[in-house]
């Protein structure tokens, strides 16, 4: 059931501040959960005309997970009728160890994605840790445009920063290490070169050190919220959007007196959520039913 549609600024929102020191002290009131944020389904048209623009992330396709690629194809069809831009920001596939490993399921999903193109709606990809060696060729089949990590868009009056995410998670020493290896242009150009069936080991390795994660302390997986800030303030944007974490919602945080809000994008597992952005009714969180 539909209740309202409100923008995220229309709720009291969690507000963390950082001293000048980037000591994080907390004046929390209310946080919100992510149930009362998600106040809008995927079973009704948007009002008037289009969403702006979606944004979604993590969704870790892969063939043995018929469940969230049926998701997937539902969303498809809602975005053909409802958005004018999508933006997947990282680790859209479980694991992809190179343009060469495009078999029929992989191009069923490109497939899908092309046709969302043909519908007039322009999709833009960014690389996640689990997807970054997807390139051109598959982008040229899919129809999407691959973004730098990370970009600057404009929503209306505002510029927004977006990344997949890992980057802020820098108490993580080791993935932040991987990182640095993976996102190295010359280990891609040399990576790539390396016979299939070695490249797929070594990604499947890779996965599986990502799924180590789940054992790991949440607060030595999160974002660290002073590195968040001083990226920001490197581009001079308030505002950021991010997948990675899965644990969507929006968290605002003052520093110097200046608010910076931190719009987090969920994962597919379970219940996924889209972070839409409407001309006339700002940033909103919608269920995908």
């Amino acid at each position: 059931m539909i209740e309202r549609m409100l923008p995220f600024s229309q709720f009291n929102q969690n507000v963390l501040n950082l001293d000048n020191s980037g000591i994080i002290y907390s004046s929390t009131q209310h946080m919100r959960s992510i149930e009362e944020l998600s106040i809008m389904t995927t079973t009704t048209k948007m009002p008037d005309d289009r969403l702006a623009a979606v944004f979604i992330s993590d969704l870790h396709l892969h063939p043995e997970e018929p469940l969230i690629t049926a998701r997937f194809n539902r969303f498809i069809e809602w975005a053909a009728q409802n958005t004018k831009t999508v933006y997947i920001l990282g680790d859209f596939f479980h694991a992809w160890a190179g343009d060469d490993s495009i078999d029929s399921w992989s191009e069923s999903i490109a497939k899908r994605l092309l046709w969302l193109s043909q519908q007039q709606v322009a999709i833009y990809f960014m690389h996640g840790n689990r997807d970054f060696l997807l390139g051109k060729a598959f982008a040229d089949l899919a129809g999407i445009i691959i973004l730098p990590e990370p970009a600057i868009i404009r929503l209306g009056d505002t510029r927004i920063l977006l990344v997949h995410g890992d980057r802020y998670c820098t108490n993580d020493k080791g993935h932040q290490w991987l990182r640095r290896l993976t996102r190295n242009r010359w280990f891609s150009h040399f990576f790539l070169r390396l016979p299939y069936k070695v490249r797929a080991q070594l990604v499947s390795k890779i996965r599986q050190h990502s799924q180590t994660n789940r054992s790991k302390p949440y607060s030595k997986m999160d974002v660290v919220a002073s590195d968040m800030i001083e990226h920001l303030q490197k581009y001079k944007v308030a505002t950021l959007i991010h997948g990675h974490t899965h644990k969507p919602g929006l968290i605002n945080h003052c520093y110097n007196e200046i608010m910076y809000s931190q719009y987090v994008l969920s994962d597919w597992d379970d219940n996924p959520r889209l972070l839409c952005y409407h001309e006339s009714m700002g940033i909103f969180l919608i269920n995908l039913n």
